[in-house]
């Protein structure tokens, strides 16, 4: 068997900076890969909670972990969507609560989540040659917020406008629009409640 080293320990420090701090990362362009706001869940594990869990339950966990969004996954811990944290406090998520006549902090994610089949997915393939500007022109075509990055039918990662607007410093203008015969309902019967 080869003998192993202990590694020399470097001064202790009671705080250290991380690499963000010293350099923030630079600024995008719309003709940068596309991989560059490219989630890759194989590098960093995703936020995942079930579909039963609350809004406030899965508000407490994005909020203690920096992150923007979470996986909803159901009883075999499959994703079946993905839910914004900015979703929480909007018009829909009021109107679920309201019709459900329960607190908004007590609809479950999976009310509020938008389904995997509703969102654009593209083949990593496909992303290894895109730009930034090719995923936005999806998200906007597609009026969503995330592009599902998949290899066959595993999910490998997301790309997400807030991710794009964080590192280009500019926003994706997407345009919601009602897809399902619910939504349309909803539309023309509540005005009000449309963005």
């Amino acid at each position: 068997m080869t003998p192993f080293k202990a590694l020399q320990s470097a001064p202790s420090s009671t705080e250290l900076n991380t690499l963000a701090d010293i350099e923030p990362p630079e600024k995008l362009s719309w003709n940068d890969a596309a991989l560059q706001v490219f989630d890759d869940f194989q590098r960093h594990d995703p936020i995942m909670v079930s579909a039963n869990s609350t809004l406030a339950a899965t508000e407490k966990l994005l909020t203690s972990s920096g992150q923007r969004y979470a996986c909803v996954t159901n009883a075999q811990h499959k994703i079946i969507g993905i839910v914004a944290l900015r979703e929480f406090y909007g018009r829909r998520a009021m109107q679920l609560g309201l019709q459900a006549q329960i607190p908004r902090q007590d609809v479950a994610v999976k009310d509020l989540m938008t389904p995997l089949m509703q969102l654009p997915q593209v083949e990593y393939r496909q992303l290894l040659s895109a730009r930034i500007g090719d995923a936005a022109a999806t998200l906007k075509m597609k009026g969503h917020d995330f592009i599902v990055i998949k290899t066959g039918d595993v999910i490998r990662g997301v790309v997400s406008s807030l991710r794009i607007a964080q590192r280009t410093g500019e926003s994706v203008n997407i345009y919601h629009s009602a897809s399902t015969f619910a939504e349309i309902m909803t539309a023309v019967s509540h005005k009000e409640l449309t963005d």
